[in-house]
Formats: structure tokens, sequence, C-alpha cells
């Protein structure tokens, strides 16, 4: 049985948000007259949830998307201080189309889908989604999300960047899980599933004087344009190890020393070695791994690269980490693998979680419809990249997984394989 929200929405809900949004985008149903006189009428409270805390950020996506976030001392807080920076605004032009409240307060649900300390639920207001203590709870029409201080700010991200994709994907462009750089003459993508080495990557070549779209994920569009994202980088200790020139910065001095004293235990324990081994290694990451995680401005590191806004793809090379290999491998692949090889990589990042919470949310929820809006967007963003891929170079690259990058001369090598890649654009200025 569904169970349909009080009022569909609590008083915090879309009134200030533009309404034109949600009249064309899938999966936010059109507001009744009824309703939105309702909405019109309790709407103040959304002013007294802003204005109510004395901690409070904002940030404008593109023009497409304003986000605010209430409260301090949490994960999600810290994460999108750190991670979305460049975003931030002390004078937003719109209203928030979404809030994100950070909560003390536990939340009861009446109906459960899973375990009782994981599941997903519905309190007859608010869709629930659970993980032991801490847990975030959504208004239908996803603009008003509370979290617990622990509940993983990824989790959080994914959905709102979800609105941004749905507004991106109008107009034919599509995200992308992968670092990019312009480095002599040419701008190359690295798609990958994270851990595989694009940040090593882009952080060798920076070295050489590239400039960057992002570290971590981008726009591209059908037009073969990408477009930059630039987001702070969650440096690990392997990536510091690599290029000593990076230092990891920290929010405190306790969480420098914790951070330090993690990164020494983790450099000389193999995980997969001996039982006392591995025993520390759990040790090490049960009481001194900052789940938190600190973010890094890249640009201060590299002064010398720019931050491109945008620039015309000529490579897309899809990386793979290859644990027995000492060198690097590059191969040439056709559309239709690029094709699969970015399915997989969508889904494994964002799209397989977000399928979860909107089945969950679709059958508790009366009239819910955001499994739909998710095939929506996906179709439309498929299109996108398979029109990118027919006009440029695609290949496949397996990545050594060297702790030490520089040690190896990775960090070298992987700056003349990008020289020699051959794009359709180097082709043709060639003849």
């Amino acid at each position: 049985m569904k169970h349909r929200a009080n009022g569909l929405v609590s008083s915090v809900s879309a009134v200030v948000v533009r309404c034109t949004i949600h009249n064309h985008i899938p999966g936010y149903r059109r507001i009744r007259e009824d309703e939105f006189k309702d909405r019109l009428y309790r709407s103040g409270k959304r002013s007294e949830v802003i204005g109510g805390s004395m901690n409070q950020h904002s940030y404008e996506f593109f023009g497409d998307l304003t986000v605010t976030v209430l409260g301090e001392g949490g994960r999600t807080s810290r994460q999108f201080r750190q991670m979305y920076d460049h975003f931030a605004t002390s004078t937003p032009v719109d209203d928030p189309d979404i809030i994100v409240e950070e909560t003390t307060a536990d939340v009861e649900a009446e109906i459960v889908l899973g375990d009782p300390n994981d599941h997903y639920g519905w309190t007859g207001e608010e869709f629930v989604i659970r993980n032991g203590s801490d847990f975030m709870a959504v208004e239908p029409g996803w603009d008003h999300l509370k979290v617990t201080h622990g509940f993983e700010p990824f989790y959080t991200i994914y959905p709102i960047e979800f609105r941004i994709r749905q507004e991106r994907a109008a107009t034919g462009q599509a995200l992308i899980h992968a670092s990019g750089v312009r480095f002599d003459g040419q701008t190359t993508l690295f798609p990958a599933w994270r851990g595989a080495g694009k940040t090593n990557i882009l952080l060798s070549l920076l070295r050489q004087g590239a400039d960057f779209l992002s570290d971590d994920r981008l726009w591209v569009s059908a037009d073969g344009t990408a477009v930059g994202y630039p987001l702070g980088v969650n440096l690990q200790p392997y990536n510091i190890e690599s290029f000593p020139e990076i230092e990891r910065q920290y929010a405190t001095n306790v969480a420098r020393l914790r951070g330090e004293v993690y990164d020494f235990i983790d450099a000389r324990v193999d995980r997969t070695g001996s039982l006392p081994e591995t025993a520390v290694s759990y040790l090490n990451d049960a009481y001194l791994d900052d789940s938190g995680r600190e973010f890094t401005n890249i640009s201060d590191r590299y002064p010398r690269s720019e931050y491109l806004e945008e620039a015309s793809v000529d490579n897309v090379v899809f990386l793979e980490a290859a644990p027995k290999m000492e060198t690097f491998s590059v191969e040439r692949i056709s559309t239709e693998a690029a094709m699969s090889a970015t399915s997989a990589i969508c889904n494994f990042e964002w799209d397989g979680r977000l399928r979860e919470y909107f089945h969950a949310y679709d059958s508790l929820v009366d009239g819910g419809s955001m499994v739909a809006a998710l095939d929506a967007v996906v179709e439309q963003e498929r299109a996108a990249f398979r029109e990118l891929f027919e006009g440029v170079s695609t290949y496949h690259a397996a990545i050594p997984r060297k702790r030490n990058w520089s040690e190896h001369n990775l960090d070298t090598d992987i700056v003349e394989t990008v020289k020699s890649l051959d794009s359709p654009h180097k082709i043709e200025a060639m003849d």
C-alpha cells in the first residue's frame, strides 16, 4: 500500500522554488491550485527554518540550482563547505531550490522496508533512508532534506546533483565521473571507477603546466564540449606520497595529528598480509581514519595551472586499475565499448544508489515517479555520450596500481602517454 504525503509537502516546500522547473521535470507532480494556495499560506515556515539557523551556507550551481545548508559540525555541512567552495555565495540570487538541514532529532517510520537499523521508511510525512543511528529524511518533492551529523554526505549529494542533471540533460549535457585536462594542445578526459588513478594522472599533468576542467566529475555535451566542475579534491595518502609538493589540508590540529598517524601506519602495514597486519589495518581504519574527508583546492597547489570553464574534447581515455602491470597500456576502443564503460561507471558512482532510493520512494509515497525521472535523464545522457564519443578518439588504459608513482616513474610516463594520443583534431592538423 502506498501512503499519501500529508499535504504532499510540508511547509518548507516548493512555493519559493522556481515552480516552472517542477512543471517540466518528470518525477515532480504538478501542483494543483488548491495545493499551491495551501503551500503559499504555509510557506512562511521556510523563512523561519532558514532565518532561525545561526549557521547557513548557500551554493549556486551553474544558474540551475540554489542549495542552502543549515547547521554546523556535521559531516554534510563540512563537506559542502570544502567540496563546493567554488559555488559558495553569501548573497544568493534566488531563494533556495533545496534546503539541507542537519538535525539531532530522530524520526520513527510507520512503514519500513528492510532491517530495523538499515532500511527505507515512511513516517506519514517524510521518506527515510536509515543507516544505523544516522538517517536522511526527505519530504515529497525532494526539496527539503534533513540529515543527521554522521550521515554519509555523498548520499545527500547524489539526489541534489540529480536535480542539476535534469536541467542539464534537457540541454544535451551529461555528468560523467572523470578528470579532465588541457595539455599539449589537446583536451583529454579520464573517466574511471574510483581508485583507478584519475587524480594521480591529473596531478602528473598539472606538474607539467596543464590546465584543468575537474578532478572528479565534469559535464560533457553532445557537441563535443566539456564543461568544468571545480570541486575540492579529496586527496588520499597515496596521492600525497606520489606528489610530495602537496600537503593535505586539515580543519584542526587534532585532525592533522590524527591524519598523520593514520598515514604513517597505512604506509607501513600490508592490508592483505598476515593476520596481525590485517588486525592493525582494521584498528587503524576504525579509530584513526577520518571518514569526514578533507578537500583541497588544487589551484592553490598548482598556481600555473588554470581552471577551464569549458573546452573542446579531443580524447576520452577510460581508466582501469591493473595491479599486476608495471607500465601503462593504452589501446583504442569503439564507441560501443566506450558506452558500455560509461554506463558501468555512472551506475557504480551514483545511478545505482539513486535507482534503489527512487524505487523505495515510489513504492512508499503516493504519486511517486522518481524512477521514471531517473530513466529519462539516463536516456538523455546516453544520447549525449554517444554523440560525443562518435566525434573524438576513445581509448582504454590499464593503470598500474603503485602506491608511489614518482618512485616508479609513472608520473612522467603518463605525460608521454598523453602526448602520444592521436585525436581526430590532431590528425586533421597534421594533414
